[in-house]
């Protein structure tokens, strides 16, 4: 239901980007409403303020939020992340179906189990309160480390299987592995923050996998 439900949002916006340009309102406000049953959440930290920064230059996007911050971690997700989390779920009732995305990790790599614990946790709670929300935990993506010297990709790789294994108990937390592309399309600014095109990439990337229509969907970003 979460996949069909990602994947009519998500063909919404494509043609939402089209529509926008002919300056067709109604049909503007009819596509809009289809996309409000269903919604996507971004947690994150610089990395996520800086894709929000880039796609958001092409579309607004109704139903996407975005709650980040530069240099934050897992004190932050406790303490402000989720929070804010459950208050925009609260505060929209129209919206049944909740995709949350987070990408955290960068800042503080040692503390991967505790954020394991702690989406563990909030599944739980979103489970007992009966609302339609799965969870998609995003690798820590790649540095250069040709200019980045605070962490390393051996570093983050190891980070990265402790997410990839922990979940499988939990058929609402799923793990997307976006490093590996990463890798292969890897531009950066200050060999930890990327360009303009490689947020795209990956913003892309994480809609198409969320949908579970990789190869069937043009994302206009």
């Amino acid at each position: 239901m979460i996949r069909t439900a990602i994947f009519t949002y998500l063909l919404t916006l494509t043609t939402l980007a089209s529509t926008a340009s002919t300056g067709n309102d109604a049909d503007l406000q009819n596509l809009k409403q289809q996309a409000s049953e269903s919604a996507v959440v971004f947690v994150g930290d610089s990395r996520t303020v800086g894709m929000k920064k880039t796609v958001y230059k092409s579309i607004d996007k109704d139903n996407e939020f975005f709650i980040a911050e530069s240099g934050q971690g897992y004190s932050w997700l406790k303490s402000t992340g989720i929070p804010n989390l459950k208050t925009t779920i609260s505060s929209h009732g129209n919206i049944s179906d909740w995709t949350i995305v987070t990408n955290l990790g960068v800042n503080d790599l040692e503390d991967a189990d505790k954020y394991v614990d702690t989406y563990k946790k909030l599944m739980d709670d979103m489970t007992s309160q009966g609302r339609s929300v799965t969870m998609y935990v995003v690798s820590v993506n790649p540095i250069d480390e040709s200019k980045c010297k605070s962490v390393t990709n051996a570093e983050i790789d190891s980070t990265n299987k402790i997410f990839e294994t922990s979940f499988a108990d939990y058929s609402n937390i799923r793990y997307i592995d976006s490093n590996t592309y990463v890798k292969s399309i890897l531009a950066t600014t200050d060999g930890l923050h990327y360009t303009d095109g490689t947020y795209k990439s990956i913003y892309t990337y994480i809609l198409k996998t969320i949908s579970g229509w990789e190869n069937s969907i043009n994302i206009i970003v």
